[in-house]
């Protein structure tokens, strides 16, 4: 039987559901137990300035400690300057309004940096599972147009995919977002949107052809 193959896509703005905000701390000590006691005490600084804004421990994660010498180009040769230490936390943020005051307390109190801000939109928001059946119905205009178009007649489903069809995997998500954040506003207190993230889904479905509407 003959069959038409097409690929559906969709796309979507959606409030994110989160940010994810990573802090990083780091400190050179002339000795590793001098910079490793120092990160330990700014971490546990920030973990305080955390759950004084209401987070919970579950909300953040250690993203490792490394310690390493470390040298400089004095006098056409490597001097070894000290040790540094380095560590990082991510903090999971529910309310856009925290973010602005968690890098605020963050840097200010803990000497921490901020190394990433991104914003996501939870596995089971609604908007995925819609924004999958949007990609599923524009594959049925698409097919529907390819086969008209011919003087042929759509048929059934015969299999649905969100990698192609028949052919090698795509190497990218087939759900794919794309942050946008807003302008930070000017001197005083920083202003951090989430903005709109943009989310887009594709699925390729394989319909069967009907020959003079059989």
């Amino acid at each position: 039987m003959s069959s038409v193959t097409v690929r559906g896509s969709a796309l979507a703005a959606v409030t994110p559901d989160r940010a994810e905000l990573s802090l990083a701390l780091t400190h050179l000590a002339p000795d590793a137990a001098g910079a490793l006691d120092e990160i330990a005490a700014r971490s546990q600084r920030l973990e305080q300035i955390l759950i004084g804004l209401g987070f919970n421990s579950d909300d953040w994660a250690t993203d490792g400690v490394q310690i390493a010498e470390e040298y400089q180009w004095k006098k056409e040769t490597n001097v070894l300057v000290g040790h540094r230490a380095t560590t990082a936390l991510t903090v999971t943020i529910r309310s856009p309004e925290l973010v602005s005051a968690v890098i605020r307390d963050g840097v200010s109190t803990a000497g921490a940096s901020v190394r990433s801000l991104a914003w996501r939109v939870d596995d089971d928001n609604p908007a995925r599972a819609a924004l999958l059946g949007a990609a599923a119905r524009d594959a049925r205009v698409r097919a529907t147009a390819y086969v008209e178009a011919l003087d042929l007649h759509l048929g059934d489903v015969e299999l649905i995919s969100e990698t192609p069809i028949e052919a090698e995997p795509s190497p990218h998500p087939r759900m794919m977002m794309a942050a946008k954040m807003a302008d930070g506003g000017g001197a005083g207190e920083l202003s951090v949107n989430g903005g709109r993230v943009e989310l887009s889904a594709e699925v390729s479905v394989r319909f069967t052809i009907n020959v003079n509407g059989e």
